[in-house]
């Protein structure tokens, strides 16, 4: 939704962001008052996320691998079987945002989602996001041409949902998982680490390798817009929806994910599905007041995408570290991610180029420098294949080899509400740079 301009005065650009951040603050005077899960459990948003939303603490972790059962003074309607939060609730989150590139862009809003979630029974949970988007239109001009265009207003669509039921088994939670998401991928139904394994939880958008690889775009969605500027007719994978049944079990050492998936997302039936896997495992230990997590990621398998069926093959390498440094909040997120390059006779979903195989590593670090204040550094790596037609209508495979080094500055001014500057520099193939202020808001 983000809106391009031919000039911006820095005074305008000023007032535009403090006008924005006094509204934000008028909106949420009770902190304690605000999205769908804070209601249920009457904790701030800050009791479940490290340094600032959306990466997850050790609570955080917990309440979502409890299925977003935990409640607190809510009332409950109970009796027969049933538990349920008296009232449903609900979240409204957005981001407003100014992008300063080849082109300067106002984002207003840029992001803006609906989220209804919390607890559906004793054992179980469920999330569901209804994004708003520009809504598409086509039409003939006079000779029967298409034109395609965008209405002024947005209109609301399916985005992500997920049921989750677990139960506890001795010192082990063990869970079923459906969900069905649009950009998320089969991480969706079930994830608690911030390394971008699922976007959702990444601590700067961008600074991570899963996106750099067309497997899920917002997950590196910084990067890969600058392979997709470069070549912009090539065949670029948008891998991110999946729809599927998953099973976990996790203690406080780790937790493992295994789901059977449709790389599709649609409301109606599959026919005749060809059903990809996905595994997860991690190990999450704490020492010396530090949480940990190390594990990997593997796709495999045949599974449908639109009409085809396709193989998935994909491999991640993920670690983090959270905790404090002379009382600092310190952060450290790692990611590698690899998927295999497709042959004539097998075509891979997560990477449809014949030329090579698509590889990337991304490094995070984010410390907390005074009160709500953080300065974060990211580091991208990657080599992405993409196929093109010639102009003697013959496929060709050309390699694109892109970095990203990005500096950020985050600040919380209320649990629900931060301002985050980002400058990011690309190099390699790529030749570019990007300024980006947004102010992140849930309410």
């Amino acid at each position: 939704m983000h809106t391009r301009i031919k000039k911006i005065t820095p005074k305008l650009i000023i007032t535009y962001f403090v006008l924005m951040v006094i509204s934000q603050t008028l909106l949420t005077t009770d902190a304690e008052a605000i999205p769908a899960f804070a209601r249920q459990t009457s904790q701030p948003c800050t009791s479940c996320h490290s340094q600032h939303f959306p990466t997850l603490n050790s609570f955080g972790r917990m309440f979502k691998a409890s299925a977003y059962t935990m409640v607190g003074s809510q009332p409950q309607v109970e009796g027969n079987g049933m538990s349920l939060p008296e009232s449903l609730n609900a979240a409204l989150v957005g981001n407003l945002q100014y992008i300063n590139a080849n082109e300067q862009e106002i984002g207003f809003p840029a992001a803006l989602s609906l989220y209804l979630a919390g607890k559906a029974g004793n054992n179980a949970g469920f999330l569901f996001e209804v994004p708003f988007d520009n809504q598409k239109i086509e039409a003939m001009d006079d000779s029967g041409n298409s034109i395609k265009g965008e209405t002024m207003g947005a209109v609301a669509r399916f985005g992500s949902f997920k049921a989750n039921y677990v139960d506890q088994l001795g010192d082990f939670f063990v869970g079923t998982h459906a969900y069905s998401t649009e950009m998320a991928g089969p991480a969706y139904g079930y994830e608690l680490l911030s390394t971008g394994a699922m976007g959702m939880n990444v601590a700067q958008t961008g600074a991570n390798a899963m996106g750099a690889i067309g497997m899920h775009m917002e997950h590196g969605a910084t990067l890969m817009s600058q392979f997709m500027k470069a070549m912009p007719d090539a065949d670029m994978p948008m891998a991110g929806a999946a729809t599927g049944l998953g099973a976990s079990v996790q203690n406080n050492l780790g937790f493992a994910y295994f789901s059977s998936y449709v790389a599709e997302q649609k409301v109606e039936h599959f026919v005749s599905p060809a059903l990809g896997n996905y595994l997860r495992v991690a190990w999450t230990p704490s020492y010396a007041g530090f949480d940990f997590g190390a594990g990997f990621q593997s796709y495999f398998g045949e599974t449908t995408a639109g009409s085809k069926n396709v193989k998935a093959k994909a491999n991640t390498l993920d670690f983090q570290a959270q905790g404090e440094i002379l009382g600092k909040a310190v952060g450290l997120y790692v990611t590698y991610a690899n998927t295999p390059k497709s042959s004539m006779g097998s075509i891979n979903h997560y990477n449809m180029s014949t030329g090579g195989d698509n590889t990337a590593l991304g490094v995070l670090a984010e410390v907390g420098v005074i009160d709500k204040l953080s300065l974060s550094l990211g580091f991208v790596n990657a080599t992405f294949w993409m196929d093109m037609e010639n102009s003697m209508g013959m496929n060709m495979s050309m390699k694109q080899e892109g970095s990203s080094a990005t500096v950020g500055v985050e600040y919380l001014f209320l649990p629900n509400v931060r301002f985050a500057l980002r400058y990011a520099s690309f190099g390699r193939d790529l030749n570019d740079s990007s300024s980006t202020a947004t102010i992140y808001a849930g309410i």
